[in-house]
C-alpha cells in the first residue's frame, strides 16, 4: 500500500513538472500572446528565445507569424498619427510607433531569420530623433500658451507640459527654467503667522518651528508651500494660517500591567550551609506609569492677510509618555536569568512633555491641512 501510494505522488509530480514545463514554454516562445492576439509582444517573446535558441522550433514557428502582424499593426498606427493633424500631440504617438518598430527590429536582427522573407529590418533613428524633437515642440507651445494667462492653475499645467516636453529631450536649461517658473508661478503660497498662545502651554515658538519642519520634511501638495509670514519675503501669499493653543494639561497615571509567579530548585551549591536542595518562591509584578498631556488648539486659514479665515478646525492636542518597571516579592534567586528592570525610570521634565505635545499637534495639523489643501 506504501509503495502504491509513493508511485502515485510520484506520478503526479512528474505530470505537474510537465504541464509546468510546458505552460512556461508557451509563455516563453509568445504562444500564449499569440493566441490573445497580442503580436508585439508574441513577436518579442518569440526573438528572445530564438536568441538564445536559434533551434526552438515552437519560438521560430510564433515568431515568423508573429513579427510581420506586429509591424504591420504599428505601421498602421504610425500612419494613422501622421494623419490625425486635430492632435495637437500626436507626435507622442509617432514617437511610440517608431521605438516600437525599431526595437522589433533589434530583436529581428538577433534571430537566424533576419533579412529573409517577410522579417525585414529597418531602423528609423532619423525619424525617431525628429518626433521626439517635435513631440518636446508642441508640449513646450502649449506651456507656454498656458503660462501667458498668469493663472496659478494653468501654470501647473504648463508644468506638466514643461515635464513631458523633458522626457522626450533630456535636460534642456531653457526648458528647465521653464519648468522651474510654471512651478513658482503655480504654487499657492501659505504663511504661517506665530501662534497665539492662550494661557500657560506649548512654547508656541517651538510649536511654530515643529509645523514648519513637519511640512517642509513632508509636503502635502507638489504646488502647496508653507512659509513663516515674517519670512514670506516677495512672495505673494495667498493663504495665512494661525494656530491658537490653550493651557497645557498633564495627567499622571500608575498601575499594574501584569503579575507573574516563579520557582526554583536551588543547588545546594549555592548554599552557604551546605544545606539540602531548597525551592525558592518569588512574586514579580510589573508596573506601568504614564504621563499624559492636552491642549485644546483651533486652527484657522484666512485668505489673505486681512481675509475671513475659509477654514477653521478645533482639536485636542495629545501626547502621552509611559515608561515600564519590575517589582519584586520573594527569593531574587528565583527568577535569575530574566531581564527585569528593578529602578523606576523618572518622570519626564515637564519642558519634554510640552516638546512632545508640539510635535503631536504639529503632525495633526499635517493631517488636517493635507485633507483641505488636497484639490487646491
Amino acid at each position: 500500500m506504501r509503495l502504491q501510494t509513493l508511485s502515485f505522488f510520484k506520478r503526479s509530480l512528474v505530470a505537474t513538472a510537465l504541464l509546468l514545463s510546458v505552460f512556461i514554454l508557451g509563455c516563453s516562445t509568445g504562444e500564449n500572446a499569440f493566441r490573445e492576439g497580442d503580436y508585439t509582444e508574441a513577436a518579442r517573446l518569440s526573438a528572445d528565445r530564438l536568441s538564445r535558441n536559434a533551434n526552438n522550433q515552437k519560438a521560430a514557428e510564433v515568431f515568423l507569424r508573429a513579427y510581420p502582424q506586429a509591424r504591420e499593426e504599428w505601421l498602421g498606427k504610425l500612419k494613422l498619427a501622421k494623419a490625425d493633424l486635430t492632435d495637437p500631440f500626436r507626435f507622442e504617438r509617432i514617437v511610440l510607433a517608431y521605438e516600437t518598430l525599431q526595437d522589433l527590429s533589434t530583436l529581428a536582427a538577433m534571430t537566424p531569420y533576419a533579412g529573409k522573407k517577410g522579417i525585414e529590418i529597418n531602423y528609423y533613428h532619423a525619424e525617431l530623433e525628429g518626433a521626439r524633437l517635435d513631440a518636446a515642440q508642441a508640449r513646450e507651445s502649449a506651456g507656454d500658451e498656458l503660462m501667458a494667462s498668469g493663472d496659478l492653475y494653468q501654470a501647473r499645467e504648463a508644468h506638466y507640459h514643461y515635464e513631458v516636453a523633458l522626457r522626450y529631450v533630456g535636460s534642456r536649461q531653457d526648458l528647465q527654467q521653464k519648468l522651474s517658473e510654471a512651478l513658482r508661478q503655480g504654487t499657492l503660497w501659505v504663511g504661517v503667522d506665530e501662534v497665539v498662545g492662550e494661557g500657560h502651554g506649548v512654547n508656541p515658538t517651538r510649536l511654530a518651528t515643529a509645523l514648519i519642519e513637519v511640512l517642509q520634511e513632508r509636503p502635502i501638495h507638489q504646488f502647496v508651500r508653507f512659509v513663516p509670514s515674517s519670512q514670506l519675503g516677495e512672495y505673494p501669499a495667498s493663504r495665512y494660517l494661525e494656530l491658537s493653543i490653550g493651557e497645557l494639561s498633564l495627567s499622571r497615571t500608575e498601575r499594574e500591567v501584569g503579575k507573574q509567579e516563579f520557582s526554583r530548585i536551588v543547588n545546594p551549591s549555592a548554599n552557604a550551609n551546605g544545606a539540602d536542595p531548597i525551592e525558592v518562591f518569588a512574586k514579580l509584578y510589573k508596573r506601568e506609569k504614564a504621563v499624559s498631556a492636552t491642549c485644546p488648539v483651533k486652527l484657522r486659514i484666512f485668505s489673505g492677510p486681512e481675509g475671513e479665515a475659509v477654514y477653521i478646525r478645533s482639536f485636542v492636542g495629545r501626547s502621552k509618555w509611559s515608561a515600564r518597571w519590575d517589582l519584586l516579592e520573594g527569593d531574587q534567586r528565583a527568577v535569575e536569568g530574566q531581564e527585569l528592570e528593578f529602578s523606576e525610570p523618572e518622570d519626564p521634565e515637564f519642558v519634554d512633555m510640552a516638546d512632545l505635545l508640539a510635535l503631536s499637534i504639529a503632525e495633526e495639523t499635517r493631517d488636517l491641512l493635507s485633507r483641505h489643501f488636497r484639490d487646491s
